[in-house]
């Protein structure tokens, strides 16, 4: 007994977090709220892999990244056409005289096929943007201002492709379903929330593997790991891949949970918020990501519920505050908090501090 409580106690305070976030999240259905609050958190949870994917690139990496809604936004419209194309072509098709299904989206039909798509593009995309900016050293802010760039183009050519995107409308009517298995609220709200444990467990083996320690030494020191051996543009590569992947898959959940995805997810607006959402919560340790994106989520729904006229004034003075008093955000200063005290005790116990 004393032998499991002893294991306990050294489980690190941000896990016991996660795991009560966790909790929540599965119980929330069950609390009572109206449907709307629980349509809400369905796609807050299929967002907090996108805040997941995005703490992998800049809370490790030290990569910053403005542009990392478009790789959400490519999981997204690629189950969001999928759902337009049933019918054969849609209305914003055969407005731009367009009657049938173009050849190149035939396979688009496939909910199968457009879910893969959806994962293998924004994955192959990250792979060949980081091999280029990497293998050419492009790092630090320069990198945060082609990803920005990048963005906004690929949002304008969204918006101009109308005969493929429908524009500024997006793609409504997205079904909850996956691989085109359909399901009803409850089941879809209890799917994504079983993905993203599984993406969670996966990025703490990955953040505490080689990979993940090497990711973290070269956000510290790139010039040293080279020193030793290592090959940083490699392993940021693999990093910005991965991220990818977990991007297109946190928006092809999103789309079927809103039942819609349009412009504005993809914009770099889209990605700002959830940096800031990580500024908030602490980056660099997964918690962070989840309780800083969660927290804005409802903060910004309750507070434009509430204050609907000056909501983005009032958010905006909260995370001014939070960021300029706890510069490593809310689990950062918790845990720098536990480790102070930590050492304090060791130190009174081994006459340290004598």
């Amino acid at each position: 007994m004393k032998i499991g409580i002893h294991a306990l106690k050294k489980v690190p305070v941000h896990y016991w977090i996660d795991i009560a976030l966790f909790i929540f999240i599965l119980v929330f259905p069950l609390l009572g709220f109206k449907p709307f609050r629980v349509t809400y958190m369905n796609q807050f949870v299929a967002y907090l892999i996108f805040a997941l994917s995005l703490d992998l690139i800049w809370g490790y990496m030290g990569l910053m990244s403005l542009g990392h809604a478009v790789l959400f936004g490519m999981g997204g419209y690629a189950i969001g056409l999928c759902a337009q194309l049933q019918n054969g072509a849609p209305a914003f098709m055969t407005r731009e005289g367009m009657n049938q299904i173009p050849t190149l989206l035939f396979p688009m039909v496939n909910p199968i096929f457009a879910t893969f798509a959806g994962l293998l593009l924004p994955t192959l995309f990250a792979f060949f943007l980081g091999k280029f900016l990497f293998k050419s050293k492009v790092s630090g802010v320069f990198f945060t201002i082609i990803t920005l760039a990048l963005a906004q183009i690929i949002k304008d050519l969204v918006i101009n492709q109308q005969a493929f995107t429908n524009g500024f409308n997006g793609l409504q009517g997205v079904p909850r379903a996956f691989l085109g298995l359909g399901m009803d609220k409850t089941a879809y709200y209890y799917f994504v929330a079983g993905v993203l444990i599984l993406v969670y467990v996966c990025c703490r083996w990955l953040t505490n593997s080689r990979l993940g320690k090497v990711a973290v030494s070269i956000r510290e020191n790139e010039s040293r790991v080279s020193f030793l051996g290592y090959n940083p543009e490699n392993f940021k590569i693999l990093i910005f891949a991965i991220s990818g992947f977990l991007a297109g898959l946190s928006g092809l959940l999103y789309a079927p949970a809103a039942n819609s995805i349009t412009v504005e997810e993809i914009s770099v607006a889209a990605s700002t918020f959830v940096l800031i959402g990580l500024a908030v919560g602490g980056r660099g340790n997964l918690t962070g990501a989840l309780v800083g994106a969660m927290g804005l989520q409802w903060a910004k729904v309750l507070l434009s519920e509430s204050t609907a006229a000056y909501w983005q004034l009032v958010l905006g003075a909260i995370l001014l505050i939070i960021i300029f008093v706890m510069p490593n955000g809310l689990i950062g200063q918790l845990l720098h908090l536990v480790y102070s005290l930590k050492t304090r005790k060791h130190k009174e116990l081994t006459g340290g501090g004598a």
